[in-house]
This record gives structure tokens, C-alpha cells and sequence, in this order.
């Protein structure tokens, strides 16, 4: 996964080194044909030869399958299959990444947000471009620390806008907000503190989220959210388990 990325860094470097060689062009200011160099076609096939071989690394690693899914999976609100499983996926794979950073510290709450999620996930194969279809940004996992009233917020936000790719979570939309609400199965306390798994776009208030930014603790893991989603299909594909998520009326 890190290697691929390291595949398109290259590409765009080479790319840029020769799109700065001076080339000269042979003109006058009278009216008539310009002549370009025999040297622009040579250096196109120069850039060629030299990202080939990567591209094809590249279109090899994008068509890896990580994992087999039971279903197709598309977002949806107030929940559905795609939202339950990133947001279930972010949860137990936020606790995985705090634990081994020894952060003695375990995510109640995990939050995808739904602008975020680009694409739906084919029933069959999943492969890692799959993933990048999904998830285009470079967005890293981030843990906040959030007081009951700041939970409580967000969770309003989620209500307001018809639902969304919440973990932990158990909640009724009652007009505009978020009533009858669990957190891990308890009904949740305003005095409180919660931590949430979540991306650093929505950490620091993007989507409207500015609640978010009035955090007690903030901790940027440096994990990418796409190499977490990769890293847990192979895990499973690894376990012979496919992606089976479920609806689980979690909003209601």
C-alpha cells in the first residue's frame, strides 16, 4: 500500500523533471509554419519507457483483491450496509491503532463522514482500487476526546442530517435531533468524556462539524484512513471471513 503511493511520487517527479527541460522552438515574425524540435518526440518516448514499468506496478497492485463481499454494498441513510461497515471497521481498527501506539486509550464512538465516502463496494472482489474509489483523500485517523454535551452535538448533527456512518452508536431521530441515545449500550452522560475515531478533515470542523474542534484531547495517529480499510480486508481475507455487514437499526 505505502509502496504504491511511493509509485505515484516517482511518476509525478520524473513527469515534472522533464516537463522543465528547455526545448527551443525556431520562429520568425514573419507569418509562416513554426518548426518544432525532433528532440520533443524523443523525450516523450523517453518518459515513456521510464514510467512503464511503474504503471504497470501500479495497475497490478490497483487490481489486487483484498477481500470477497457477500453483497453490494451502497451508503444510505439513516444507516445502511456501507455505513455500518467503515464505521464498525473504524471503530475496532481505531482501538487496534491506539493500542499499538500505547495511547491507553479505546475508542466509544467511530464517525465516517458520508460526503467522504465516494463510491459503493461490488459484491465479489474487492480489490484495492476498489478502495481508492472509495476513499480519494489522504485523510488520517484522529482520536478526539469529547465531553457528553459535545458528543451529544455531534450526535444532533447526525440526526439533522437524516443519518449517517456512525459505530457505537445507538440513536432515534426525533426531528432534528438525536434522541434515546447509547453510547456502548449506556444511555449517554453529559458529564461525561467519550473518545471518537474519526478522519483530521472533520476533527478540525470541516462538513460543519465545528463541535468537533472543541475537543478536550485531539491525537493524530498519522495512520492513513485508506491503508487502515486495506489493512483490515487483507486481515480478513487472511481469517477466510468475507465482508458481511448488517443493518442493525443503530439509527432509527
Amino acid at each position: 500500500m505505502r509502496q504504491t503511493i511511493s509509485y505515484l511520487l516517482l511518476i509525478t517527479c520524473l513527469l515534472f523533471t522533464f516537463s522543465c527541460t528547455t526545448q527551443f522552438v525556431q520562429k520568425s515574425y514573419e507569418i509562416e509554419n513554426v518548426s518544432v524540435s525532433e528532440e520533443v518526440g524523443t523525450m516523450d518516448s523517453t518518459i515513456v519507457e521510464l514510467y512503464t514499468p511503474y504503471k504497470n506496478i501500479l495497475e497490478k497492485d490497483m487490481n489486487r483483491v483484498l477481500a470477497i463481499s457477500e453483497n453490494e454494498l451502497v451508503k444510505d441513510k439513516p444507516e445502511s450496509l456501507l455505513t455500518n461497515f467503515l464505521a464498525d471497521l473504524l471503530l475496532e481498527q481505531g482501538a487496534v491503532v491506539a493500542n499499538s501506539q500505547q495511547l491507553n486509550l479505546k475508542p466509544a464512538v467511530s464517525f465516517f463522514n458520508y460526503g467522504g465516502i465516494r463510491s459503493a463496494l461490488p459484491k465479489g472482489e474487492i480489490t484495492v482500487g476498489n478502495i481508492f474509489e472509495l476513499m480519494p483523500f489522504e485523510n488520517e485517523l484522529v482520536l478526539l476526546e469529547l465531553k457528553g454535551d459535545k458528543m451529544q452535538a455531534f450526535l444532533d448533527y447526525i440526526a439533522d442530517h437524516g443519518g449517517g456512518s456512525v459505530g457505537g452508536v445507538q440513536m432515534v431521530i426525533a426531528g432534528d435531533k438525536a434522541t434515546e441515545v447509547k453510547i456502548g449500550g449506556e444511555e449517554i452522560n453529559a458529564d461525561k468524556s467519550y473518545w471518537l475515531v474519526t478522519n483530521d478533515y472533520v476533527a478540525a470542523g470541516g462538513d460543519g462539524l465545528e463541535m468537533l474542534a472543541e475537543n478536550e484531547q485531539f491525537v493524530n495517529t498519522g495512520e492513513k484512513i485508506r491503508d487502515v480499510i486495506i489493512d483490515y480486508l487483507e486481515e480478513l481475507a487472511d481469517n477466510n471471513q468475507q465482508v458481511n455487514p448488517k443493518l442493525d437499526g443503530r439509527i432509527r
